[in-house]
């Protein structure tokens, strides 16, 4: 189990990774040949006879539909890693964040329906629950807030269904939202988190 992070030690790193964030985000989204380059579509990934274009598995969470869809997920990366960096360090939220918005691309690449994609949504799912797990082990608020944090993304999850109804347009946003990667953020949410546990208790048993 690894010790809270201490809060004088916490604020550089985690600043960094929030700028990083932002920085990354705004490049893709308002920079026009990035935005285009680094948005899943599918047909360009999947390829036609060739190698495809796989490196838009790695980018299409940092391209946002407009500066709205941006902000809104930029606020939402803020909150979450202000409230995990209680007890977890930057590097590994970062780490946790882009590895689930990669496993989220994988699984839209299953996902026939979903001609094209991109957004930080389904990876901050998967940060969400990642991050609930790991406030658990923490002791009064951040155990609160860790209960908090788990129950609603799984409630979330379970309520939009995403299995039945992969994307269902939005009207407010004026896109479709991409419900299904949602639902494939929070799993590999939790498979980061079993694998880390396991990980953990298997080199201190080695140490021991």
């Amino acid at each position: 189990m690894n010790p809270p992070v201490a809060g004088a030690e916490r604020w550089p790193a985690l600043l960094a990774a929030l700028a990083a964030t932002a920085v990354l985000s705004a490049a893709f989204t308002f920079v026009p040949w990035l935005h285009a380059q680094g948005l899943y579509l599918r047909d360009a990934v999947m390829g036609h006879g060739a190698a495809g274009q796989w490196w838009r598995l790695i980018t299409a969470m940092w391209v946002h539909l407009g500066w709205q869809h941006w902000l809104a997920d930029l606020l939402a990366a803020v909150g979450l890693m202000l409230l995990v960096g209680r007890e977890a360090r930057a590097g590994a939220m970062v780490a946790v964040l882009v590895a689930c918005g990669i496993a989220v691309q994988l699984a839209l690449c299953r996902v026939p329906s979903v001609g094209w994609y991109g957004g930080l949504s389904g990876a901050l799912h998967g940060l969400a629950l990642w991050g609930g797990l790991r406030l658990l082990v923490g002791s009064g608020l951040s155990r609160v807030l860790g209960v908090v944090l788990c129950l609603g993304v799984l409630v979330k999850t379970w309520l939009e269904q995403s299995w039945l109804a992969p994307v269902v347009f939005d009207a407010q946003w004026g896109f479709g939202v991409v419900r299904i990667s949602h639902a494939a953020g929070t799993v590999a949410g939790l498979a980061l988190w079993l694998a880390q546990e396991w990980w953990q208790r298997r080199h201190g048993q080695s140490a021991a």
